[in-house]
């Protein structure tokens, strides 16, 4: 009865382990995802300070003549205007403010990840630990919703691009006044010009958005998977691996109309 009964444990523990190790494929793939969709959020955060980009040649042509116009004295202060005049400058502490709310909502969904790194397979606080993450994972839902929705309502913009070609456009209209022809091309060469930004920020605006609902929506499909681990067995959580990856490719396919009519609607659905 004895040995019965051992085998049975050991049963039971191996098909503990086998369930914690499959949870983990979604709790990664819900961790890899929100890691992505940050980098995203940070490289959207800094584009809409950054130039346009130059050539080597161009930059040192640019510096030659702004060194020849200049008749100052050269500091830390103002060399990297002389270097790039049209490089919008942040104040550090406005950067500093920033990196640190990214390092904080970074860390924040490293360590619940980590929950189910920490957990020993097969061990019997292996589901109480499981059970204990879900309230945190719903907040970490909400947080998600709320910033996919604003991003969706009021995405960046590439503002030092736009300031660059709005000046552009001023410079053609006191310019060549007199030649209306050369006027009106310099005219369509600028609308492409803005054409081509707007197509490039709606590109970016797009990516980002994508890699947030794709995260948001992995969470919910974590959470209904935690709050219902006593009763699913391995198969229906590779199931929900399956469904995961199958989500994440649905959500690569959709528009930019759609990603905005979804991203929207997050934060009313956030804590169903």
């Amino acid at each position: 009865m004895r040995n019965g009964a051992l085998i049975t444990v050991i049963g039971l523990l191996a098909a503990c382990s086998q369930k914690a190790e499959t949870l983990k494929l979604s709790v990664t793939q819900f961790g890899t995802a929100t890691e992505a969709a940050f980098d995203e959020y940070d490289a959207a955060y800094s584009t809409q300070f950054a130039a346009f980009p130059k050539s080597e040649n161009a930059q040192r042509n640019e510096f030659v003549s702004n060194m020849a116009a200049f008749t100052g004295q050269v500091t830390p202060a103002n060399i990297d205007t002389l270097l790039d005049p049209d490089a919008v400058k942040i104040s550090p502490n406005i950067q500093d403010e920033w990196n640190a709310t990214l390092r904080q909502l970074r860390s924040q969904y490293q360590q619940f990840v980590a929950i189910f790194d920490n957990i020993e397979a097969g061990s019997a606080l292996g589901a109480s630990a499981v059970t204990q993450s879900g309230p945190i994972l719903e907040k970490l839902r909400a947080q998600l919703a709320t910033i996919t929705g604003d991003f969706a309502r009021n995405p960046p913009k590439f503002l030092s691009r736009r300031s660059t070609l709005i000046a552009e456009l001023n410079t053609i209209r006191k310019d060549d006044v007199n030649e209306p022809e050369a006027q009106n091309l310099y005219y369509q060469i600028w609308w492409q010009k803005w054409r081509d930004l707007i197509a490039a920020e709606k590109i970016m605006q797009t990516e980002t958005l994508r890699e947030f609902l794709t995260a948001t929506k992995l969470g919910n499909s974590l959470q209904v998977q935690i709050d219902n681990y006593a009763k699913l067995d391995v198969a229906a959580l590779l199931g929900a691996v399956e469904q995961g990856i199958t989500l994440a490719d649905h959500i690569h396919k959709l528009s930019p109309q759609e990603l905005i009519a979804e991203g929207t609607g997050l934060v009313e659905t956030a804590t169903q």
